[in-house]
């Protein structure tokens, strides 16, 4: 029997585990970086989530985490944020944070307030606000913080083995294990006997219903409670609850929210119907749900013994995951003939997916490529042909394989199959199918589209776009597009779309031409591809963005790459719609958005903030204007918006003014600047989301000026110019007055050199006069000397004459006493020695130191050479010289030709030219 029984759970929670669910994502703690269980998770008004992570406390804004150790190095068991105060609860401690001007998180503890014993080895499991007081419940009693005293007063529980206690209608109710519920009545826990009944019981969670309670019992169902009396509301065998351990319970958007200790998290409607079951079938880290939180946008955050999840209950998205593997990838999806029913084809065929699991249909093994549901009819475009799905048998009705595309034309149960071989008409007559192809098109096509005159326009993968046109009931190419110039094609309201890669191609069937549609392209941009269903939705992917656009209420969907986790279906169709639900295929199932909802997110008109500053790797404050050293500057600024439950896109983009000259935008909350030039500067950081920016963020901070630019240095440089002018005044003023006493000296010394030079022209004057005078006196001592030479020359012929004269016969025969006295007078006046005398001293005045310098140069000269020298000097003839040296003409030439032996002349050297030559 207990087998048949865990058998049945086991059976349940598989086909539970096939419910398409509300898209949820999951945090590891390889995510956040902390431990395993979170025992508590709570809120503050910006949007910042905190859990209680075992030795950590997790602060996450949703774009980044950090976390907090408490001083003692103890489990935290609860956290509460309570009037933008967050309150944490451990082991023998609790206390609060608050965020420093740094927004860091910085612990206060209140343990030391209490001076009894009755706190050892107490742990705070539970924080909620009561009156003025703050309560800390532990498994012994609660502590109440007063808000206006700061004083903390204890109430012990009975003994009673205690779980948890919950705050209605200012009522403090105690719920305990096997001992009912009690209730706090003046500082006392009082037993209410209403719960009589439970007292067999572990009373696990309370939660507020209809104006009363419902409460959850680990293994025994759940009660409704009001005005003391109590209702089943979910007997514990029910298919929803049976052999299922309950741990804790939330209401949210009338939906009963059962966190079970191994089955994950159920989801109840006011009806008692199971409407989702959330668990690791589906893609939960963990079956364990330590704990549950409504956010302020309504979507359920779970505490999870390993891990942490976020529930998006007020989203339009909702998931289907196959963890098992049974279904492969999803590329193609048809509903059934009732609502619960999907048909799901993956790489493994085709599966049907109802509220009784997930199941393999018969035969139809191989790769799915296309569902389409005509009539009560799937028409199924597999690898091994075409397919007919009737009444969940699986039989084919062509061979045509790789059927990617089923249209509708405009004729009457006739459609289009674009597949590997080409393009296909298949037309339903009665309950057959007739099938042809076209002779035209025989090349693998894997997108199809028709324009308002019939036409067919046809895309082949890396091949490009073909425009066919029927001319004389024959299809014909009319024109064809390349690749590189067109990716895709889709079709709206008969009109033939192609893409670009950065624009959107209309076709302008009245000048049969293509032309950019600027409205389209700013509307989809940026994409890589794009699909459009129906007349009303296009969706369009970019990586892993995809866009949702609703053309007929201008609705937009964004969902962030976050959402898809980079499990998009790549290279084949993407995505599907099914009347306002869009299907995007996955690797292990699909997210279906809701376009019908009313609850697509609009991103809030606000600036997004800055969470952490660092410059040169310093935390600083976050408000404050910085002014930050030139030659070591790096900025790290982390962004958020604060969304930790966001699954529309967001970008921030950032301008800084003083430095960028346009927008720029970021991958991630990161900012990072390094060496900026000097200057004052703006950021400007805003938030795209959705189709909407936010207001602008403006931050402000100052790069100083390089040292030697630095106000500093700038007075210093002012000093320096001072002392440098006032030196360079001084030097300039010794300098003058050295320059002037130069010039002084100078002047004066020129004065002198002027006085010299006057003096030494006028004694040069004077030397140049005495010069004269003496040239002139030589000159006529020259002439004297050769007036005197003559003289004596012509003394010397007179008295030859006389000789001459006084040697006749008859004056020395008749007269001889007179020839006697004319004879001594003519000796005497011969070849006198003092007519030499006199002649050599006026000679040597003339010419000083001939004879000195003649005998010097020729010793062997003999005074008769000496005189024949001083004569011919004199420029005398030899007839001239020949009396005065009393010798003939011919002895003067004779003693001539010796002279020149003597002096070592040559035959053509001038004689007197020579002697005139010594001076």
């Amino acid at each position: 029997m207990n087998k048949l029984i865990l058998l049945f759970l086991l059976v349940s929670f598989v086909g539970f585990s096939q419910q398409t669910t509300p898209f949820f994502k999951s945090y590891t703690k390889n995510d956040y970086q902390g431990e395993n269980s979170n025992w508590d998770i709570s809120q503050d008004s910006c949007g910042t989530i905190y859990t209680a992570n075992n030795y950590k406390l997790l602060e996450f804004n949703g774009d980044e985490w950090k976390k907090y150790s408490l001083p003692k190095d103890v489990v935290i068991r609860s956290t509460e944020v309570i009037n933008d105060t967050l309150y944490t609860g451990a082991y023998q401690e609790f206390g609060y944070w608050t965020h420093n001007e740094k927004n860091e998180l910085i612990y206060t503890s209140l343990s030391p307030k209490l001076k009894s014993g009755f706190f050892k080895n107490d742990e705070i499991w539970k924080i909620f606000p009561y009156k003025e007081n703050i309560v800390f419940q532990s498994f012994k009693g609660i502590y109440m913080l007063n808000n206006r005293t700061k004083q903390v007063s204890k109430i012990a529980f009975p003994e009673v083995s205690a779980i948890f206690t919950y705050e209605f209608n200012d009522q403090i109710y105690l719920t305990t294990k096997n001992a009912g519920v009690f209730k706090l009545k003046d500082g006392v826990f009082e037993f209410e006997t209403w719960s009589l009944p439970l007292q067999n019981y572990t009373l696990q969670s309370l939660v507020a219903y209809k104006g009363g309670v419902l409460l959850g019992t680990q293994l025994n169902g759940i009660y409704y409670v009001k005005n003391g009396e109590i209702t089943e509301w979910i007997p514990k065998d029910s298919e929803i609850i049976n052999g299922i351990e309950i741990n804790n319970l939330s209401w949210i958007d009338n939906k009963l929210c059962i966190g079970t200790i191994n089955n994950g998290l159920l989801i109840v409607n006011a009806e008692k119907e199971l409407l989702y079951t959330i668990n690791t079938t589906n893609g939960l880290l963990n079956n364990t749900i330590l704990s549950q939180f409504e956010d302020k946008n309504g979507n359920l955050w779970l505490g999870l013994d390993n891990g942490l999840a976020c529930v998006f209950l007020s989203s339009p998205l909702y998931m289907f995951t196959d963890k098992s593997g049974q279904l492969g990838t999803l590329y193609a999806v048809e509903r059934g003939n009732d609502k619960y029913t999907e048909y799901l084809g993956s790489n493994h065929g085709v599966f049907i997916k109802n509220q009784n699991g997930l199941h393999f249909l018969e035969n139809s093994n191989g790769q799915v490529w296309n569902l389409n549901r005509i009539d009560d009819e799937i028409i199924c475009g597999h690898n091994n042909g075409t397919f007919l799905i009737k009444n969940k048998v699986f039989k084919p009705i062509s061979d045509l394989s790789g059927g990617v595309r089923f249209i509708t034309t405009e004729e009457e149960n006739t459609y289009l199959q674009a597949n590997y071989t080409g393009l296909s008409e298949f037309k339903k007559t009665n309950d057959s199918w007739e099938i042809d192809s076209y002779d035209k098109v025989k090349f693998r096509i894997n997108e199809v589209a028709i324009d308002e005159n019939g036409n067919y326009w046809v895309n082949s993968p890396h091949n490009g776009v073909s425009h066919y046109k029927f001319k004389n009931n024959s299809l014909q190419l009319e024109r064809f597009y390349d690749e590189n110039e067109v990716k895709h094609i889709f079709q709206l309201k008969n009109v033939v779309y192609l893409t670009s890669k950065n624009k959107i191609l209309k076709y302008d069937i009245i000048n049969d031409t293509i032309i950019k549609d600027q409205l389209l392209t700013d509307k989809l941009f940026p994409f890589e591809d794009v699909m459009a269903f129906q007349d009303k939705f296009i969706v369009t992917k970019n990586g892993s963005n995809v866009n949702i656009l609703d053309i007929t209420s201008s609705k937009t969907l964004k969902l962030s790459a976050k959402i898809t986790e980079n499990k998009l279906v790549q290279d084949f169709d993407y995505a599907k719609a099914i009347n306002d639900s869009i299907y995007l295929f996955l690797d292990d199932g699909y997210l279906l958005a809701d376009m019908s909802s009313h609850e697509i997110e609009v991103q809030e008109n606000t600036s997004p903030s800055i969470s952490s500053l660092s410059i040169n790797g310093e935390l600083k404050k976050i408000d404050s204007l910085y002014e930050i050293p030139y030659k070591k500057n790096s900025i790290n600024i982390s962004l958020t918006n604060y969304k930790p439950a966001n699954y529309i896109q967001h970008q921030y983009k950032y301008k800084l003014v003083g430095y960028d000259k346009s927008w720029n935008t970021l991958d991630d909350n990161k900012l990072n600047f390094e060496n900026l030039p000097r200057g004052d500067y703006e950021l400007l950081v805003k938030n795209i989301s959705g189709n909407r920016e936010s207001k602008t963020l403006h931050y402000q901070f100052i790069i100083l000026p390089p040292w030697y630019f630095s106000n500093q240095a700038i007075i210093g440089y002012i000093i320096l110019a001072i002392l440098s002018f006032y030196l360079v005044n001084l030097y300039n003023k010794k300098r003058y007055n050295r320059k002037q006493k130069r010039f002084e000296r100078e002047l004066a010394y020129k004065n002198e050199l002027e006085l010299k030079e006057e003096k030494l022209e006028n004694n040069k004057r004077l030397a140049e006069l005495e010069k004269k005078q003496l040239k002139d006196q030589l000159d006529s001592k020259r002439r004297e000397l050769a007036t005197y030479a003559a003289s004596m020359a012509k003394k010397e012929e007179i008295l030859n004459q006389l000789e001459s004269e006084i040697n006749k016969e008859e004056i020395k025969n008749e007269h001889s006493k007179l020839y006697d006295r004319l004879n001594n007078f003519k000796e005497n006046q011969s070849h006198s020695d003092d007519d030499w005398k006199l002649f050599e001293r006026n000679f040597n005045e003339v010419h000083d130191d001939f004879f000195k310098k003649l005998q010097e140069q020729f010793p062997e000269l003999t005074p008769k050479d000496l005189k024949l020298c001083a004569y011919l000097k004199m420029n005398l003839s030899s007839k001239e010289i020949a009396p005065l040296i009393g010798i003939t003409y011919r002895s003067v030439e004779l003693h001539r030709y010796r002279l020149r032996k003597k002096l070592d002349l040559d035959k053509k050297e001038n004689l007197v030219k020579f002697l005139l030559s010594i001076d």
